[in-house]
């Protein structure tokens, strides 16, 4: 068997590399980074991007590229490095095949989207009402990022009850906002939108064999908005189609 052939170049100061906290307890490792409830993803922290900055800043190291034109000249080299890229293919296979949410809570309901559709979830913003447009599901717009961005109302488009307004009528009385809402921010390729969640639980991966269909019985509004049910937890996480929902509020903001 071969020996693990490295490149014969100057290590880096140990004070000087980069913490992959990405890897080790971000998205690539085991999730346990608090960050991740505001950020919902490692791209969308700032430690993240100040590592990939600092990382194009970075010189190559002496002799680097000499070296790689040793390596590559190497015809036993580059048969290991197509069987590396081989089982790399593979990984990714079993990688499409999985599906990333963000679970989140409306009301009594689990709802998800695609994390490729979650720009961010963060703290609730005060929402500034647009005169003679704010109605059931068009709130209004709220600051994120010094942006006015549209904010809607995800009760409102799905005709669920909002939280406080069913917990008014079990005791009475206003209850207020709940601690655990957040502020959900969705993207499609022309528009941002953002809604307020009743509680955030974050991302989850699930094999795409694992999805159900949405029972046609349901005689429930969010039907027309899901694509599957995800069997999570001993509960059905409605799985929302993001494409639909846009659709929808387009034809509300016009």
């Amino acid at each position: 068997m071969n020996e693990p052939r490295t490149l014969d170049i100057a290590a880096e100061p140990t004070a000087s590399r980069l913490d992959d906290c990405w890897n080790r307890i971000g998205i690539a490792g085991d999730r346990s980074c608090p960050e991740l409830k505001l950020h919902v993803h490692c791209r969308n922290c700032p430690v993240f991007a100040r590592a990939a900055r600092s990382f194009f800043d970075r010189p190559a190291p002496p002799g680097y590229l000499d070296e790689w034109a040793r390596w590559l000249s190497d015809e036993e080299y580059c048969d290991e490095e197509r069987a590396d890229a081989s089982a790399a293919g593979r990984d990714a296979e079993g990688r499409r095949n999985e599906l990333g949410v963000l679970i989140f809570r409306l009301g009594q309901e689990w709802l998800a989207f695609r994390t490729q559709a979650v720009v961010e979830a963060t703290l609730p913003k005060p929402v500034h009402r647009v005169p003679h447009r704010s109605n059931a599901v068009l709130k209004g717009l709220v600051n994120l990022r010094g942006q006015l961005q549209l904010c809607f109302s995800l009760h409102g488009l799905l005709g669920s009850a909002p939280q406080e307004a069913a917990a008014g009528a079990e005791g009475g009385r206003d209850h207020g906002a709940s601690p655990r809402e957040r502020l959900i921010v969705l993207r499609d390729r022309t528009e941002i939108w953002a809604f307020a969640a009743d509680e955030l639980h974050g991302v989850e991966h699930f094999a795409r064999g694992s999805l159900q269909g949405v029972p046609s019985t349901l005689a429930n509004t969010a039907v027309s908005y899901s694509q599957a049910v995800i069997p999570w937890n001993d509960r059905s996480v409605g799985f929302l189609d993001e494409n639909r929902v846009f659709a929808a509020l387009r034809s509300i903001g016009q």
